[in-house]
């Protein structure tokens, strides 16, 4: 019986493990999929293409899958609401269920609504700004998930086996 339970209690722990090392490839994969957006919202700016219809496109772009507010603010969009604050409600939304940190989440936040603002001189410089600290944010959760993601799961697999071990 006691050998079960340490068995079990070392599997429990590398489960554990693996899953905080999930939680980081995770954030790895979402900041690439904010920098994809940004720079095809700059490529599309150039063109001239309006914002909610450039939204309303993405929201639709498979590559971009793991960026689920995009459907929320293009549905918004179409219920009348005005892109700004379609933006920022459904990116609120995400934000709260991803557990972004505070400044990550308020550049992401506060992006479209200050394109929105802009004049069309100033919007790619906003863009090639924001695309500036998204890859910032990206480099930062790549190196976390380098650094911490193996240490997780090596940390937790080491406790249930030492704890297995107080067990026996």
């Amino acid at each position: 019986m006691k050998v079960a339970a340490a068995v079990l209690l070392t599997a429990a722990s590398l489960c554990a493990g693996s899953l905080l090392r999930d939680g980081l490839r995770k954030r790895v994969q979402l900041w690439s999929q904010i920098c994809l957006l940004l720079r095809q919202i700059r490529l599309r700016a150039r063109l001239h293409e309006p914002l909610d219809v450039q939204i309303d496109t993405l929201a639709r772009d498979r590559e971009l899958e793991k960026l689920t507010f995009l459907p929320d603010c293009a549905a918004y969009c179409r219920q009348g609401q005005p892109l700004p604050k379609a933006w920022t409600t459904a990116v609120q939304a995400f934000v709260r269920e991803r557990k972004l940190p505070r400044s990550q989440a308020q550049m992401l936040i506060q992006c479209i609504p200050a394109l929105c603002d802009a004049d069309s001189a100033r919007v790619d410089g906003l863009l090639e700004w924001y695309e500036a600290r998204s890859a910032q944010a990206l480099e930062t959760a790549t190196q976390t998930d380098a650094s911490v993601g193996a240490l997780c799961v090596r940390v937790c697999g080491a406790a249930g086996l030492l704890l297995s071990i107080l067990i026996l």
